[in-house]
């Protein structure tokens, strides 16, 4: 099944995707992971797949939680340097696209971190990645989806701001626009050849509600609401919409 080249597939495999988001802490990644492993009960070594394993830093800390990981992601970049970061240490990672049946599965937990979902123009496409879940968990196997939180965005938006790095200069200019998030990224290179690029992300802009109601169409019962990775229950200050769901 072949599908039409996204904004995704040519952005995040895109090396500047990577120098943008480099300021995202392992820290981070490791909070996550602590609050899934504390908030469901895994057998030791259960098997987790790291759903758009981007990266690798949530796939290093899942590891490091001594889970026995799998990863997926489309960028064939961000594979890379998923397999740098997990050097040495036993995972499997894989290229596949998320609307397509996951290798390896069965799993007893599929998570989903950092605004992995909500990307296709079409909204069928996202239902299809739930259903994907569904089916590549062992029975009463738990979903953990870390997405952003629709009221806290609206409200704490920025418009615009601009990253100086040392040869480059990268602009972000965000918008919500016929229900996505759609951010714009101007790239400006200050040092000798000239480069000038612009990229787009777009996630459609899932309110608690939507998610909600999409998961129990795919048969996913949700068992926990988390507004950020300290556990914090959602409020309008939280800016994660975390749901832990089960099969």
């Amino acid at each position: 099944m072949h599908h039409p080249s996204s904004w995704f597939a040519e952005w995040f495999d895109n090396p500047l995707y990577t120098a943008l988001y480099s300021h995202r802490s392992d820290e981070e990644a490791v909070q996550a992971v602590e609050l899934l492993k504390r908030s469901i009960t895994l057998p030791k070594g259960a098997r987790v797949l790291d759903l758009c394993c981007g990266g690798g830093r949530h796939t290093k800390a899942l590891i490091d939680a001594g889970f026995d990981v799998v990863g997926i992601d489309l960028s064939p970049t961000l594979l890379t340097l998923a397999e740098e970061e997990t050097s040495g240490l036993p995972v499997r990672l894989y290229r596949a696209d998320m609307r397509e049946a996951y290798p390896d599965a069965p799993f007893d937990c599929i998570a989903n971190f950092f605004t992995s979902f909500g990307y296709f123009d079409d909204p069928a496409d996202d239902m299809l990645v739930l259903r994907r879940v569904k089916d590549a968990l062992k029975p009463e196997g738990w979903f953990f989806l870390d997405f952003f939180y629709d009221v806290y965005l609206r409200e704490h938006l920025v418009a615009q701001d601009t990253l100086d790095f040392d040869e480059l200069s990268i602009t972000q200019e965000r918008s919500i626009d016929a229900g996505f998030v759609q951010k714009n990224i101007h790239i400006i290179s200050k040092k000798g050849t000239f480069l000038e690029r612009r990229y787009s992300e777009r996630v459609r802009l899932y309110g608690l509600s939507d998610l909600q109601a999409m998961m129990r169409e795919t048969g996913l019962n949700i068992r926990a609401v988390f507004g950020n990775y300290s556990g914090s229950e959602l409020s309008a200050e939280t800016p994660r919409c975390i749901i832990l769901a089960q099969k």
